[in-house]
């Protein structure tokens, strides 16, 4: 208990440090935008898993409001396409504006903090955190899965199930 009261106090000592009640100011990502090759790992792994290679391509990064970019994921086993999410990553108003276009009306929030692009969102029973960013040449995409619970007054303890990391490398750049 200790742990979680330190940590929500820091948590509140740094937000007036930001500025004064201020917001940050959201940020586009640097060179993100291209065609990108690289593996899917299921922490914890699953016995006899069959590797997943993984395609993602990239449009350039939506800077005017009402606009949107290409965010498309194929998953591949042994050279054969087993799905493909045909995302668009869109800015509403404003740069912190921002969300997944999954298509049929599924929107999920996204938000830039720091050099992390993250979309929290539930599923069911599960609370999922998707956060992407780009370290060095490698964009690395983690989405954690946690068994959630209903809300109550104060801290209540969420089982985190599993993560699911993609590390992908650049193949080509966006054409402009």
């Amino acid at each position: 208990m200790k742990f979680v009261t330190l940590a929500l106090a820091l948590l509140l000592v740094g937000v007036p440090a930001l500025g004064r009640g201020q917001e940050p100011q959201p940020s586009a990502p640097k060179n993100w935008a291209g065609k990108w090759k690289g593996t899917l790992v299921n922490l914890p792994a699953r016995p006899g898993a069959v590797p997943v290679e993984v395609t993602m391509d990239i449009g350039p990064f939506p800077v005017a409001d009402n606009t949107c970019t290409p965010w498309k994921t194929t998953y591949s086993e042994a050279g054969t396409i087993k799905a493909v999410k045909d995302y668009r990553l869109c800015r509403g108003i404003g740069p912190d504006d921002l969300f997944i276009d999954e298509g049929d009306g599924v929107k999920l929030t996204a938000r830039w903090i720091g050099d992390v692009l993250v979309s929290p969102f539930k599923y069911d029973s599960l609370l999922l955190i998707s956060q992407t960013r780009l370290r060095g040449d490698v964009l690395e995409e983690e989405i954690l899965t946690v068994d959630d619970q209903p809300a109550v007054k104060g801290v209540i303890a969420l089982r985190p199930r599993a993560i699911q990391r993609l590390e992908l490398k650049r193949v080509q750049p966006t054409k402009k």
